[in-house]
């Protein structure tokens, strides 16, 4: 019974700093989504950049053609990733640890993947526009 009681009682111990993980957890994936937010922004405005420019090309210049698209298309595509994420990320029951802890790690490398793909799409583009308007990134 004393080993029972003892188990129960480490058991509940551990509660508040899985607790505290959790929390922290959260707070590192919000920070994640804010910092990523804070460039969709610049997704938008790379996009227009690189469309005006496209506008500005040769029909018969395909090549800078296809590269416009492919540098839109990444951007586009980085904007819908985290959107897609924000529409599926839901505040997990910080009440149940252990289960907050797994959904939140998992959703911490799903951010940090759109937090990439934001980043490499706006270098694609920055690649581009320099290209286009014959400067030097």
């Amino acid at each position: 019974m004393a080993v029972l009681i003892a188990v129960v009682l480490m058991g509940t111990a551990c509660e508040p700093s899985a607790q505290n993980q959790a929390k922290t957890l959260h707070e590192e994936v919000m920070a994640l989504h804010d910092s990523s937010m804070a460039k969709m922004g610049d997704l938008y405005t790379h996009r227009k950049e690189l469309l005006r420019l496209q506008d500005s090309l040769p029909a018969a210049d395909s090549a800078r053609q296809r590269g416009v698209r492919y540098g839109v298309s990444k951007l586009l595509e980085a904007d819908e990733h985290m959107m897609q994420w924000m529409r599926a990320y839901r505040v997990p029951d910080l009440q149940k640890p252990k289960e907050a802890l797994l959904y939140l790690q998992d959703e911490r490398e799903k951010i940090q993947k759109v937090r990439q793909e934001i980043e490499q799409s706006l270098k694609v583009a920055d690649s581009l526009s320099a290209q286009l308007t014959n400067k030097h990134p």
